[in-house]
């Protein structure tokens, strides 16, 4: 009989929320899928009496759904793709006997104030200076503590939400209050789970990466499989370019995952897959974040397969059933020769409006090293841009692969001249 894994929700890219359902059917597994809305899945790979929906948000409501569908049929594994509920899955997982995360580590990887409290506790280094926020007098005794360039967002969020950079104390007020708007839950319901708790730290310098793998199920380790460098705008940290593998100094990234795993072991991560964002200054690293669930932004769905060979989903369901994972996958091993460089790229708009039109898309495969790419407006579509929004502005999406760094930012130059869109702000009236 075939194994049955459950999947809490899907990506919201219908390019990434494909590929587990595909990896899924390679490995000979059936997929159950969780989640808070019809995903309108192809029936081809994944049966729709294994599709159930619910208020996954609504946690404890959910786990007895899932505990139903375990005694009607039993499941040997569950795994997320977002950070909203990776909680969840440790609620499931312990529940249930199954592998993964603890509900203690899952809690510390969501809550960016725990997060930090439990690495600082034995890796201070690793960390920039941070206190925990719930009022503007909080914020005032955090800026005079740690000082100014500082960094202000909430415990909870994940996607770049509501990161408020805080140069000079007479922004304090406005800050605050702005973050405090921002994050109500009547306009995301993502703040349900931390609400009011803000964390401010100090406004680290130097690049970002991210570092992607799994501790084992099988046998504990920790295994780096991807490490990432990554590109964000300067007012909001919106991120919108990544390139694999990272170009930095070899040395450096062995360095760089001797910390993360020291970071990792802190936290008290275990039995998932992980997904660590780092700001890198020289042989130094400092931990942005991690979570207890695979990077998103195409990264461990198409980048770290197309440049290592390995498909890293596969990898992430093995893993949730306690299968070892394959030693090729291992960034150590294959970065020195990767298949490809791959790289990411999101297109964003400058200005607000209606999408009046969307053309180009014949040509742009003309370009050989294209893999994906998907707009992600149409005629019609109205865009918001931050902080009033901070994923209207995306207009499309994607990947390409290439011999060189040099390769890949020609295709994205070129496809991006290819790629037409008109935005009226007369619309909006």
């Amino acid at each position: 009989m075939k194994k049955r894994v459950l999947f809490i929700n899907v990506r919201s890219h219908m390019v990434e929320r494909m590929e587990p359902l595909f990896a899924a059917k390679n490995l000979n597994v059936d997929p159950v899928l969780l989640c808070d809305k019809d995903p309108e899945i192809d029936d081809r790979y994944v049966n729709p009496d294994n599709v159930f929906i619910a208020d996954t948000y609504d946690m404890d409501k959910a786990l007895e759904i899932v505990k139903e569908i375990h005694q009607k049929n039993p499941v040997s594994g569950v795994l997320t793709w977002a950070d909203k509920d990776v909680e969840l899955v440790s609620r499931i997982a312990a529940a249930l006997g199954l592998p993964g995360p603890s509900i203690e580590a899952s809690k510390n990887a969501r809550n960016k104030y725990l997060m930090r409290s439990a690495i600082a506790l034995k890796h201070p280094e690793l960390c920039p200076r941070f206190k925990s926020v719930r009022s503007l007098e909080e914020l005032q005794t955090a800026v005079d503590e740690i000082g100014v360039p500082g960094v202000l967002k909430p415990v909870g969020a994940s996607g770049s939400k509501s990161i408020i950079k805080i140069f000079d104390n007479h922004d304090l007020y406005s800050a605050y209050h702005e973050v405090v708007k921002e994050t109500r839950i009547d306009r995301d319901p993502v703040y349900n789970y931390f609400p009011d708790q803000y964390i401010y730290e100090e406004l680290m310098d130097g690049d970002e990466i991210s570092i992607e793998g799994f501790v084992s199920t099988f046998d504990n380790n920790i295994i780096i499989a991807g490490m990432t460098d990554k590109f964000v705008t300067d007012k909001y940290s919106t991120e919108y370019k990544e390139f694999e593998p990272s170009q930095k100094n070899p040395e450096y990234l062995r360095v760089y995952r001797e910390q993360i795993t020291k970071a990792i072991r802190a936290l008290g991560i275990s039995q998932c897959s992980f997904h660590a964002e780092c700001k890198v200054n020289g042989p130094q690293l400092k931990v942005i974040e991690i979570a207890a669930r695979p990077g998103g932004e195409f990264i461990t769905t198409h980048l770290v397969p197309l440049a290592s060979g390995t498909s890293f989903v596969e990898q992430n369901i093995k893993n949730a059933l306690g299968l070892p994972i394959d030693t090729q996958i291992e960034f150590a091993q294959w970065s020195q020769s990767p298949k490809c460089i791959a790289g990411h790229l999101d297109f964003m708009s400058n200005q607000e409006g209606i999408v009046t039109h969307i053309g180009g898309l014949q040509r742009i495969y003309e370009d050989p090293n294209v893999v994906n790419f998907l707009p992600l407006k149409e005629e019609g579509d109205s865009i918001v841009l931050p902080p009033d929004d901070f994923s209207s502005l995306y207009t499309a999406t994607m990947v390409v692969k290439g011999t060189s760094i040099e390769d890949i930012e020609k295709s994205f130059d070129l496809i991006q001249q290819r790629f037409e869109i008109s935005i009226s702000k007369e619309a909006i009236k």
